[in-house]
């Protein structure tokens, strides 16, 4: 165990062995005691191998008192950030940090510039805030590794849920309550389509996109999600479909992507080209879509939607 600032008294460490090849864990993470409110804790450990990275892993987990009110603020552009945004922010930031200081962090929490890096981690220390903030438990902290714009490493845990989606190399898996799982994403059907909707926020372009897929499919279904969970449920094949024609930050996506695409799907603007990440902190992503099966004619739908 290993105390990680003054908010957490104590912080205990899973770990994760990656290579190009396989996926080991070692043991589980814990949390015993952490300062009031609701807070996150979480560390990964990074170390370089002669032909790619070998990464220590742990996965965030929350610690949630549902007795206790959720100090709510505004940020400048009016959306809402609580205690555990910013714990979560602290702890991994300076955690991540620790590891190689040569591999910087961009969090949504922080504020930094500068598009020559390489290489970086791209973090939500809470995504989903909304989710958090209703107690409906589909909120979760993300973590990504950025090489070269591409996200090579995701991680998405979605503690209330018991639930963690890792993706690296063309392998997925998903850790329910200790039982870990690969997963696959799964070829379109003819007839029938399940799309992935905001359980926030739902707007007229959403609403059309829903009406174009009604067009080309004798079924079409909704499955309102939370968070960037709406992405891991097209990486386990219980969705089809996800549109995002809102705005949205890189941190917001980018583990997911990762997620996503090692389970076999994709995940592209609505040209269908490749989502790039930078380390900018104001950086947004383009409208966006992703899928399960790649070789669907997804491009003609969302053509109709630029």
């Amino acid at each position: 165990k290993k105390n990680i600032g003054s908010d957490c008294k104590t912080v205990g460490i899973a770990s994760a062995r990656f290579d190009l090849n396989f996926l080991e864990f070692e043991e589980l993470f814990s949390i015993d005691e952490c300062a009031k409110g609701s807070i996150w804790g979480g560390a990964i450990d990074i170390y370089k191998t002669d032909s790619s990275f070998g990464i220590l892993l742990s996965t965030s987990d929350v610690v949630r008192s549902n007795d206790e009110d959720i100090s709510i603020e505004k940020k400048g552009d009016g959306s809402p950030v609580t205690l555990a945004d910013k714990t979560s922010h602290e702890i991994l930031f300076s955690t991540l940090s620790s590891i190689d200081k040569s591999i910087p962090v961009l969090s949504e929490e922080g504020e930094i510039k500068d598009s020559n890096v390489d290489l970086f981690w791209l973090v939500d220390p809470l995504d989903g805030t909304k989710e958090f903030i209703h107690k409906n438990g589909e909120f979760t902290v993300n973590v990504a590794l950025i090489e070269r714009g591409r996200p090579i490493l995701g991680v998405v845990s979605a503690p209330a849920l018991e639930e963690k989606f890792i993706g690296l190399n063309g392998e997925a898996y998903r850790i329910s309550q200790g039982v870990k799982t690969k997963i696959h994403s799964r070829s379109q059907s003819k007839d029938f389509c399940l799309v992935t909707v905001s359980k926030s926020h739902k707007s007229e372009k959403d609403e059309l996109f829903i009406k174009l897929c009604e067009e080309r499919f004798k079924e079409v279904k909704e499955l309102p999600t939370g968070s960037s969970l709406k992405l891991c449920r097209v990486a386990e094949g219980r969705a089809d479909v996800y549109c995002r024609l809102g705005p949205t930050y890189q941190w917001d996506i980018a583990a997911g992507q990762a997620v996503v695409e090692a389970a076999g799907g994709n995940v592209s603007d609505l040209n269908g080209r490749s989502l790039k990440y930078e380390f900018v902190s104001e950086t947004k992503n383009p409208l966006f879509y992703c899928t399960g099966d790649d070789s669907y004619a997804w491009k003609e739908v969302f053509s109709n939607l630029i």
